[in-house]
Formats: structure tokens, C-alpha cells, sequence
């Protein structure tokens, strides 16, 4: 019996690329199926001598990958071992690795490839794509090993490889992998012009710049480049899209305005950026919106770790801080970076009394976030009420150097030889007004009075900005009463009585603030309109010891003032008690006895 020899068959009546169009058409309807169909036939087809390219195979690999089968579509790649020579299916493979929870397979796979394959072209854009997508990858992989630096450094190389790479950057930002200083200089050393038309960078430059101000105050001033030409009608494309909505969105929730930045996501749709909508709700204390928010987002997206974290928001702002930390736990297991639910995880300790793990958890999110002021913010308030007023110093240097892209002055601030605190070096460098707030009130526990002014002003300065007094919200009542509790340590009362004032009119009748309002008047001998703020401030508050102390010596007071001549007297009116004389029979007696009531009308 003779061999059979080895035959070739030509594929050439196949249309290849009416079958991509076909898988392409299908994807984008959603119809997967037809999609993996199409994309088998065409990966079958190949080039005619029984080989498949590379983006056949890429194509089907990504179908897979959509319709769920992680395995499978790593298995396309990696049984022809494209991931060595192909950008593409490399990153269709790290995506499929990462989707099943294998980080480190995924970063052996990228450990494979051609070294030569991952550098930068300067005339090939669409190569720099694909390698800032793999880069994207890579971040991420290496993020859910716990290697935070060298996956930052990633996500630097992703931009600077494709600056209109998004994505990237909102990572960067998100996990405040960076320092503010550090991020700034990353966008201004991308080559936005090289790799972009003018309009286009004009908008990628004015979006990124926008993005970066998370923690500035809102304003309505344009991002975008006044030398541009077009630059009205860039900003109005800009202003138009969601993404700035949303970033406006994060800058008044930043600015403590929780009910405009809950209308504007409002705006956009009801499901975008949870994270600051549940943030919103808790501040605005709308247990019954968060509830059914929650709900619904667990009931959407019960793999999101947003859903979860919006549970244990709920049950932290009905005081319920066990089952906050279930329910934030299970976000944290979805997400380990989230460096949010650590935080939320420190205050339902720290609304315990629980320093010791609170601090604990705002050191994690440290860890996640070493660009983020918030952490060390929140580690000097705990720190301040453990009385440690050197680590509480320390931090809260450390919170402010961050905030204000200071890195020269937290090393001069953060290093130092005693173990003492000095308030009036912060001064000059708190420019945030929660940052400022709680660094005066520390620095009065130090009784640090003039330190402590001085904090209180730069906060109250920093937020109320162009605005009057009156134009903030009650939130910043806590540090109009610091004020003059500050002015009264320091010996002026009269001030101590117009901050306690101005606090009266955003926070109306809140005991607290009329005590304080009663001893300053107090101090200044005006013991009668003491009283009478003190009986206001017991009518809200019965049990404010200092206003029952206060008001019992000013009584006392008032009492030995009075001299027995100032006691109103009441005389007896004169009454006729003689006996009426004797009346004929036949006349009347005209007094009527039974209306002698005596009088002292």
C-alpha cells in the first residue's frame, strides 16, 4: 500500500475578511455565539497554508474571554505561544490570567515576551496603544501582589507610551498611587502635542488637568489652554461630557458640598461613581436613600466591590459599626486596594472609642494610598486623642506636606529630634480647612492658644474662600465656636462673643454654642444676658454640666447683688372692715358680702 504524501489545500474561496467583519458585527450586538463561530472560521482559514495569524487569533481569544471562558482564551494564546511575539494576544492573555485570579501567571506571561516588543515606537501609534493596554495589565496584576510601586511605575510608562490612555491615569488617581507633586509632573512631561492633533490635545490636557484637582475648591474658571484658538469650543465639548460632571462632582463632595455634588451625579445617572454618591448620602445623613442605593447596587452588581461598600455605609451611618465592618470587609475582598473601605473600616472603630484598631486601619490605607492626605489626616486625630501630641504633629505635617506638594518641607517637618510638638510650624503650611480644624483643635489640647487661633482662622479662611460667612454650611459652626473658645483662653471675651454668635446663625440654638456664648458673657460682667443664653442653651441641652454650674453662680450672683430695698414690695390694699350702721327693715342693705375678696389689684 502506498504513503499518502501531504497535500495543501487552498483556502482562497474563504473570504477572511468578510468573516471578521462578521465576528466584529456580531460582538458589537452582543451576540457571542456567532461571534466565537465566525471567529474560529476565520482563525481556521488562516493565511491558506494551515497557520493562523496573529490577530485571528487574537480575535478569538477576546470573543472567549467575553462569553466568560478564561482558560480557553489563555489556551489560544498560549498553546501557540503568541504571547511571546504578538501585543495583542500578550494582553488578551494577561486579561484572561487576571479575570481568573492568577496575577502571577499573567506577569509570566509578559516575563516571556520579546524584551524588543515592549518598547515604545515614535512612528507607530497603534503599536504604543497595545503596549499601553498591556502595561494597564501589568498594574493591575502587580497591584494584586501587594507591589504598589512597580505598578505605578506602569501605569506611568502606559501614559507616557499613549498619552490619551485614560484609563491609566484614572488608576493612578484613584489609588493616589502618586504624590500630588509627583502626578503633576507626570502630566506635564507627557508628549500630549507629539502624540495628538492640536484640538484633541488642547481636550486631553484640559481633562487630566481637571481630573488632578480632586481636592481643590470647585470653581467655574476654564481648564483649557486660553492660547488655543478653539478653546471656547473645546471647553464646551469638555463640560458636556460625564466625566466632568463627574470630576466636579468629586470636588464639591471634597469641598463638604454634599447636596450640590449629589444633584450633579444625579445628572449624569443614577449608577455613576458610587463610591462619592454613598460618601454623599452618609454626610447628608439619608439613611433611607443609601439603603435602597445600597440595595440596588448589590441586586446590579453583586461582584462589585462599590455595591458592597455602599452596604457597610449604611449600617456605619445607623450606628450599626459591627455589621459595617461585615459588610466592608467583603468589599475589601473584592478589591484589596480600595484604600476607601479602609478608611470607612477606621472611622466604625473610631466611632467606638476604638483607637488602637482604628489607627490600624487608617495605616493600611496609608500603605494604599501614599499620595493621599486623608490617611495620616485621620491617624493624628486618633493620635490626639490618645494625648500624643508629637506623633499627632508629626502626621498631621505629614497630611498637609501631601496636600500642598511639599516634599522639601515634610522632610524638614516630619524629622525631627524631640519628642515635642510645635503648632506654629504647621501654620504657615495647613492650606486644607478639615486639616486645619483638627490641627487647632490639637494644638488646644496643647493649650497652644495662639497656635491654635491661628489654625482655626486659616480653616475658616479656607473654606468659606470669596464667600461671606453666613454662605456656609453648618458644618463649619464647630470651628466658629473654636474660635471663640480660643479668644476667650487668650483673654477676649468680646471676640469669643461675635464668633459665638456668627456659629448661632449657621447652627441656630444649639446648646453647646449658647454656653459657650453665656460664659463669654459672663466674663464680661453682663451676668443678666448670661442667663438668659444659658436658660436657652439648657432648654436644648438640660444636661450641659457647664451650663447648669454657670447658671447656678450667676443666680447666686444676681441674688447677693440684690439688697432688701430692690425686693418689690406688694402692700395690702386699705379694706373697711367697720360695721355698717343699723338699716330700717323696709330698706336694702346695697353691700354685697359675698364679693369681698381681698385684692392687690
Amino acid at each position: 500500500m502506498a504513503k499518502a504524501e501531504p497535500t495543501t489545500t487552498s483556502l482562497e474561496c474563504l473570504n477572511i475578511d468578510f468573516m471578521r467583519s462578521l465576528v466584529k458585527q456580531y460582538s458589537e450586538l452582543g451576540q457571542w455565539t456567532s461571534a466565537l463561530f465566525w471567529a474560529d472560521a476565520a482563525a481556521a482559514a488562516g493565511n491558506g497554508n494551515g497557520t493562523s495569524s496573529g490577530d485571528d487569533i487574537w480575535l478569538l481569544a477576546s470573543v472567549m474571554l467575553a462569553r466568560g471562558e478564561l482558560h480557553r482564551a489563555a489556551h489560544a494564546v498560549t498553546s501557540r505561544e503568541l504571547h511571546r511575539r504578538h501585543l495583542l494576544c500578550l494582553g488578551v492573555a494577561m486579561r484572561a490570567f487576571l479575570a481568573a485570579k492568577e496575577p502571577a501567571t499573567a506577569l509570566t506571561m509578559m516575563e516571556e515576551c520579546d524584551p524588543a516588543l515592549l518598547e515604545p515606537r515614535s512612528t507607530d501609534q497603534t503599536h504604543n496603544r497595545a503596549l499601553a493596554g498591556v502595561l494597564v495589565w501589568q498594574a493591575r496584576a502587580l497591584w494584586a501582589l501587594e507591589r504598589r510601586e512597580a505598578g505605578a511605575a506602569a501605569l506611568c510608562a502606559a501614559l507616557r507610551a499613549d498619552c490619551a490612555c485614560y484609563e491609566a491615569l484614572d488608576l493612578l488617581l484613584d489609588r493616589h498611587a502618586l504624590t500630588p507633586a509627583q502626578e503633576t509632573e507626570l502630566i506635564e512631561s507627557l508628549s500630549i502635542n507629539n502624540q495628538l492633533s492640536g484640538a484633541e490635545a488642547a481636550l486631553v490636557r484640559a481633562a487630566y488637568r481637571e481630573r488632578l484637582n480632586r481636592y481643590a475648591p470647585a470653581s467655574d474658571t476654564p481648564t483649557v489652554d486660553t492660547d488655543c484658538p478653539i478653546a471656547s469650543e473645546i471647553e464646551i465639548c469638555r463640560t458636556r461630557t460625564s466625566e466632568a460632571a463627574i470630576c466636579r462632582a468629586r470636588r464639591l463632595a471634597a469641598g463638604c458640598e454634599w447636596a450640590s455634588a449629589l444633584k450633579l451625579l444625579d445628572s449624569v445617572d443614577p449608577w455613576c461613581c458610587g463610591e462619592v454618591r454613598a460618601a454623599c448620602l452618609v454626610e447628608l445623613r439619608k439613611s433611607s436613600e443609601l439603603f435602597a442605593f445600597a440595595h440596588t447596587l448589590v441586586d446590579a452588581y453583586p461582584n462589585s466591590w462599590i455595591s458592597w461598600y455602599a452596604v457597610g455605609c449604611y449600617y456605619y451611618l445607623i450606628g450599626k459599626s459591627e455589621f459595617a465592618r461585615r459588610y466592608l470587609s467583603k468589599a475589601k475582598s473584592l478589591e484589596p486596594g480600595a484604600g476607601c473601605v479602609w478608611l470607612t473600616y477606621g472611622h466604625s472603630f473610631a466611632a467606638e472609642n476604638e483607637h488602637d484598631q482604628a489607627m490600624a486601619a487608617y495605616f493600611k490605607a496609608s500603605q494604599l494610598m501614599g499620595g493621599c492626605h486623608l490617611p495620616p489626616l485621620y491617624v493624628g486625630v486618633e493620635c490626639s486623642l490618645l494625648n500624643n501630641s508629637a506623633m499627632c504633629e508629626r502626621f498631621l505635617a505629614r497630611a498637609a506636606a501631601l496636600h500642598n506638594n511639599a516634599e522639601t518641607t515634610l522632610d524638614k517637618l516630619v524629622e525631627r529630634s524631640d519628642a515635642s510638638a510645635c503648632w506654629a510650624r504647621l501654620v504657615p503650611l495647613v492650606r486644607e480647612p478639615h486639616l486645619a480644624h483638627e490641627a487647632g483643635a490639637a494644638a488646644f489640647a496643647c493649650a497652644d492658644y495662639p497656635a491654635a487661633h491661628q489654625l482655626f482662622t486659616r480653616a475658616l479662611d479656607a473654606a468659606k474662600g470669596d464667600r461671606d460667612i453666613s454662605q456656609l454650611s453648618s458644618r463649619w459652626a464647630a470651628t466658629l465656636d473654636a474660635l471663640g473658645h480660643t479668644s476667650r483662653r487668650l483673654g477676649r471675651p468680646a471676640e469669643a462673643v461675635g464668633w459665638h454668635g456668627r456659629a448661632l446663625t449657621l447652627r441656630p440654638a444649639r446648646g453647646a454654642t449658647l454656653a459657650g456664648l453665656g460664659l463669654s458673657l459672663a466674663l464680661l460682667g453682663r451676668e443678666t444676658d448670661a442667663a438668659g443664653a444659658l436658660h436657652a442653651a439648657l432648654a436644648r441641652d438640660p444636661d450641659n454640666v457647664v451650663a447648669l454650674a454657670l447658671l447656678d453662680a450667676i443666680v447666686d450672683r444676681l441674688s447677693l447683688q440684690l439688697t432688701e430695698e430692690e425686693i418689690p414690695q406688694f402692700p395690702f390694699p386699705a379694706v373697711n372692715i367697720s360695721l355698717p350702721a343699723a338699716a330700717s327693715p323696709a330698706v336694702a342693705d346695697a353691700t354685697n358680702t359675698s364679693d369681698m375678696s381681698m385684692s392687690f389689684d
